[in-house]
């Protein structure tokens, strides 16, 4: 969904793009920090049981992933050293991201760990017919009711949530509704695919 504001997101960001362009930063270093700020994020969420205020984290860190992720891109294109390697990199690490986040969700001590590594597997699953798609001689398929854009916006709202009420209880709720809102992403990737690629 948020990815129909991927354009606007982009110009938000050109400040910060101009600047790695600049210093020449090279998108895999992006792309790592990127995944630095994945890991806060999630023992962040496994600890904050213990540590609430580690929960405030959650949407600053969602952001930094987010944004990082949309820089690497931009900064590969603007340097013009884009190639088919750094792409393979760069989805691995976006994988290793989702895994290390909602993983550490899932082995929480307030979470339903069956429930949160379902909502792994479908994650994955996801991603992986978005790459798929590609390779089987279509576009790279990033649509759906449930990106990884959306996945980071809806978990720092939820963080949020939960920091205030002080109920972590919510999680498993976050969590079930993030399997049924995955399974649907699933469904529209399977259905936009076969007509992309039909």
């Amino acid at each position: 969904m948020i990815y129909a504001i991927k354009p606007q997101f982009q110009k938000f960001l050109k400040p910060l793009t101009n600047f790695f362009v600049t210093y020449k930063i090279h998108p895999t270093t992006i792309n790592v920090w990127g995944l630095i700020f994945s890991i806060i994020m999630g023992w962040s969420l496994y600890f904050s049981k213990q540590h609430p205020y580690l929960l405030i984290l959650v949407p600053v860190c969602a952001f930094l992933r987010t944004a990082f992720n949309a820089l690497d891109g931009l900064v590969s294109r603007e340097l013009k050293i884009a190639s088919a390697y750094g792409e393979v990199l760069n989805e691995f690490l976006d994988r290793v991201s989702d895994a290390v986040i909602f993983l550490l969700l899932a082995f929480a001590s307030f979470s339903n760990i069956y429930l949160g590594c379902i909502l792994v597997v479908l994650i994955l699953l996801s991603s992986y017919l978005g790459i798929v798609s590609k390779s089987a001689g279509g576009l790279r398929y990033y649509g759906g009711l449930m990106t990884k854009a959306d996945r980071m916006i809806f978990l720092g709202i939820w963080a949020l949530i939960v920091y205030v009420t002080g109920n972590d209880k919510l999680w498993n709720i976050c969590i079930v509704i993030f399997i049924f809102t995955m399974i649907i992403t699933i469904i529209q990737r399977l259905i936009g695919i076969y007509k992309q690629l039909k």
